[in-house]
């Protein structure tokens, strides 16, 4: 994860930037890290400052966000009793299996229903490659109309974007159990 002059990056409030092969770098597992920037790989990896930087990458806008928020807003505590109003809450997150960037396709779909803090439901994701854009809207408009009759969610409150490399389906492309030998 060491600095490459290559990459263009935005230079933070600060004056620190992050390159932008560290905030790919970020996005993937230690391990896939350091499979990939490790000695095997370009040899990039540096075990002195990539867990603390790529964990900066990670989180330093979150926190940002957080101290700003401190700064300027009072913190008001609900009563307990207040809070007991949102258990009954039901909201659906639709998860989306898809690499960093904009252009990049969609791996996998799947959903999750919440009441308050508990999961109480999951669509089950499937695979996206080979699907047209459309084809993908048409079965996120499905899963909808599959929330609205049994959860009556009519849509998303959230989307959460996971890495293709976290897909639970097998076989997946993006895990080493696909069989080559077949071909």
């Amino acid at each position: 994860m060491a600095k490459s002059k290559s990459d263009p990056a935005p230079k933070s409030p600060s004056g620190r930037s992050i390159p932008l092969k560290c905030k790919k770098c970020a996005a993937l597992s230690a391990a896939q890290a350091q499979e990939l920037h490790g000695v095997e790989g370009d040899g990039c990896w540096n075990p002195k400052v990539c867990h603390s930087r790529r964990s900066y990458a990670r989180h330093h806008d979150r926190i940002k966000q957080q101290r700003n928020r401190q700064r300027q807003e009072t913190v008001l505590e609900l009563p307990p009793d207040d809070t007991a109003a949102f258990q009954d809450l039901q909201y659906a997150v639709l998860v989306v299996y898809r690499e960093a960037g904009t252009e990049s396709i969609v791996h996998a779909i799947s959903a999750q229903v919440w009441q308050g803090q508990k999961r109480i439901a999951i669509v089950q994701p499937i695979h996206c490659v080979g699907l047209m854009p459309s084809q993908i809207h048409q079965y996120v408009k499905k899963l909808l109309a599959l929330l609205e009759s049994n959860f009556e969610i009519r849509k998303f409150a959230a989307l959460e974007r996971l890495d293709p490399y976290l897909c639970p389906i097998r076989p997946c492309l993006h895990h080493l159990e696909v069989d080559c030998a077949a071909v």
